[in-house]
């Protein structure tokens, strides 16, 4: 496993140490250039899994938009395939694309600030098929952006790829004036949620099942197959819960959460952890997708692998603390946690 702490400049820089991280842990860099007016943009492979990013310094994302405003982030989407020819949210190749719109892909959000980045966290496991970027971006404000190449799955079933952001592409830079937003100016809620605050989906995965070849978009429900949120021909959802109201799924499938607003956590999630015997519970990540027939229900697809439901922070734990489990050692934030070594 592979683990690296430090500071950035600014969502460019931040990429492109990014960057050289995943070269050193067995990624191979397809593209890593400047685009657009000062942004950067970079994919990279393992196996057949291609990742795309794009740096945007006071830009609007290249994502369909709800309201195309400027800002500053890093955007992913995963794919099979990369063009050198072709603009950063031109590598469609196996990318989620949805039907309204088959023009661009679509993808997730890190959002970031003009300012330089405290903290960064970059986490790869044993193999370095799974990653996850968290970024203090203010004093006790956390975001994070996931990858990888197959779940920790649940049965018998083709695809596994996925990914993940703290916002979605389609509400990447947009907060409608609103303040206390998890994902902005919040710390995002723990990673596999059924949405973003707003009801853009943000948690993606590759999956052969039923009739179905294609990405499930988690947290898309039936009003997404006509909008432009992300909905890619399969519904699914997750355990963890959401923020919006529509997108939750919570009468569909079990969920940890008792309320859809993380900065406020129910009982179930504060009673995850013990001052008695210094004890955070670590709860998987666990995302569905519908199933095909007469009144769909729900099947597991499996768990993000090195990610945790926890709710250790503010309850005898610190923000980015060690937590220590015999051979493990998880980090600990807000919401989550990760697996460090």
């Amino acid at each position: 496993m592979a683990f690296e702490n430090s500071t950035a400049t600014d969502p460019k820089d931040l990429l492109q140490k990014l960057v050289t991280f995943l070269v050193a842990h067995g990624w191979t860099s397809d593209r890593s250039a400047s685009e657009g007016a000062g942004g950067w943009t970079a994919s990279l492979h393992k196996g057949g899994v291609y990742a795309h990013f794009r740096a945007h310094l006071g830009e609007a994302t290249q994502f369909l938009n709800s309201v195309p405003d400027v800002g500053y982030s890093i955007a992913l989407y995963l794919g099979s395939g990369f063009s050198g020819g072709a603009g950063w949210n031109g590598q469609l190749t196996g990318a989620p694309i949805q039907s309204s719109d088959a023009a661009s892909a679509r993808g997730v959000t890190m959002t970031l600030t003009a300012a330089a980045i405290p903290n960064y966290y970059f986490f790869t496991d044993a193999t370095n098929d799974n990653v996850v970027v968290v970024v203090q971006k203010t004093g006790g404000v956390y975001a994070y952006l996931g990858f990888g190449t197959s779940l920790t799955k649940i049965g018998t079933w083709t695809g596994g790829p996925y990914f993940f952001g703290s916002s979605s592409g389609y509400y990447g830079h947009t907060t409608f004036g609103a303040s206390n937003v998890p994902g902005h100016d919040l710390t995002s809620p723990c990673m596999g949620t059924a949405g973003d605050s707003f009801g853009g989906c943000c948690t993606f995965v590759r999956a052969a099942f039923d009739a179905f070849d294609g990405w499930v978009t988690v947290g898309a429900d039936a009003l997404a197959a006509t909008s432009a949120i992300g909905y890619c021909g399969k519904i699914g959802a997750s355990s963890v819960g959401g923020l919006s109201g529509s997108n939750t799924l919570r009468d569909r499938i079990p969920t940890y959460i008792e309320n859809a607003n993380w900065s406020a956590p129910g009982e179930f999630q504060t009673s995850l952890t013990s001052s008695l015997d210094g004890r955070a519970n670590l709860l998987p990540c666990l995302l569905w997708a519908e199933r095909d027939g007469s009144g769909p229900g729900f099947s597991p697809l499996g768990s993000i692998p090195n990610c945790f439901v926890c709710s250790g922070v503010g309850q005898g734990f610190s923000p980015a603390s060690d937590y220590v489990i015999g051979a493990d050692t998880y980090k600990l934030f807000p919401y989550f946690a990760v697996l460090k070594v």
